[in-house]
């Protein structure tokens, strides 16, 4: 029980990290390559769904804390989070409602884990569009560098050959 739930928690407290650095890093138009309007939209999505998981995982597993949270603790809690919840010992009761919230933790693992391949899906697509805009980017600087070589050393002829033009000082 506490490995699931203690997974379960890291898990979730680690998306919602990566969700604010992210929403924070795109609102924020310094150095490097800022998003557009657009690419902000699906990490927008995931966040909410982050947050609706994490009020999920917080009702099943209030019946397995040795103290429920209060509101104050709560606000405290979504500043800094346990990684580590501290849980009542395995009683008769408690492995009754365990086995009666197991199957929703189960699913609630599901689906955490599909937020995380989403999000891996949507970064490995981010870079990719980096690393082509790059692409690109050289091909250009390498067609104006071929450009200015040939203009400075040859000329090229229709066979598809550079002619080097030799210039003699004046004598």
């Amino acid at each position: 029980m506490r490995g699931y739930l203690d997974n379960l928690r890291s898990e979730l407290y680690g998306e919602r990290d990566y969700f604010k650095a992210a929403t924070r890093s795109s609102k924020s138009k310094g150095k490097g390559v800022s998003r557009s309007h657009h690419d902000v939209g699906p990490l927008k999505i995931l966040n909410d769904s982050v947050k609706h998981l994490m009020h999920k995982f917080k009702n099943l597993e209030e019946p397995f804390l040795r103290d429920p949270p209060s509101r104050k603790q709560m606000d405290v809690e979504k500043s800094e989070p346990s990684l580590r919840g501290d849980y009542l010992d395995m009683g008769l009761g408690l492995r009754y409602i365990w086995l009666r919230t197991k199957p929703d933790i189960i699913s609630l693992a599901n689906d955490v884990s599909r937020i995380q391949m989403r999000r891996l899906a949507f970064d490995t697509g981010s870079v990719l569009s980096a690393i082509h805009s790059v692409e690109r980017s050289l091909r250009d600087f390498d067609d104006r560098l071929w450009s200015l070589e040939e203009h400075l050393l040859g000329e090229e002829l229709e066979d598809g050959k550079i002619y080097v033009k030799r210039r003699y000082p004046d004598r």
